[in-house]
């Protein structure tokens, strides 16, 4: 990243999203056909039930970047992030990854010690961010396939689940050698290589 995007991401204000904010938030969507959309209802929610686990990002009072995260029933400990969005004229600028570091920090997300998200197999734009953030906070990004609920024969796997733990000045169990050992070497394996099954 060179120092003209440094500047401009410094431009960007980050805060828990508004119910305000939906309409925004729909719009922004609506700009990237790769992720599925969402109903007025869910982006209510996103904006309003899952506020503290989630980040808007404005530029000059526009959005242009939200992630939208949630604590999934039973796992306490664990963050979901569902949706990582980014404006057209923004991307590859790393706003996405500045997103997700902001939100680890907030107190919303103090207990979560793990991070998850389900990424297409083929969306090498999110394989990459999440790659790189997790060699960012130095944590082990683990993958496994996303299961059908009603599968069948002709099901082809489409996603991947994926882990990355334990999340940074949290508590978390000791990791076993030979996990330590993957995730200290390799840093420069490309990012589809990287995940460990």
């Amino acid at each position: 990243m060179n120092a003209r995007n440094d500047l401009l991401l410094d431009k960007i204000e980050f805060r828990h999203p508004l119910a305000s904010d939906g309409d925004a938030l729909n719009a922004l969507l609506a700009t990237t056909p790769v992720l599925d959309g969402n109903s007025v209802q869910c982006t209510l929610l996103q904006c309003s039930h899952f506020a503290q686990t989630s980040v808007a990002a404005f530029f000059h009072g526009q959005l242009v970047g939200f992630v939208s995260a949630y604590y999934p029933p039973n796992e306490p400990n664990t963050l979901f992030v569902w949706q990582v969005v980014v404006a057209q004229d923004l991307r590859d600028l790393g706003l996405g990854k500045k997103m997700l570091h902001w939100l680890i920090a907030q107190p919303g997300c103090e207990q979560a010690i793990h991070l998850v998200t389900a990424i297409g197999i083929k969306n090498s734009i999110s394989w990459s961010m999440f790659d790189s953030f997790a060699r960012d906070i130095g944590a082990l990004p683990i993958k496994s396939f996303v299961t059908s609920i009603k599968p069948s024969p002709d099901d082809k796997q489409s996603e991947y689940l994926l882990r990355i733990s334990p999340l940074p000045n949290r508590s978390a169990p000791v990791t076993p050698d030979l996990l330590s050992d993957l995730k200290s070497s390799g840093s420069h394996i490309s990012a589809m290589r990287r995940w460990l099954d």
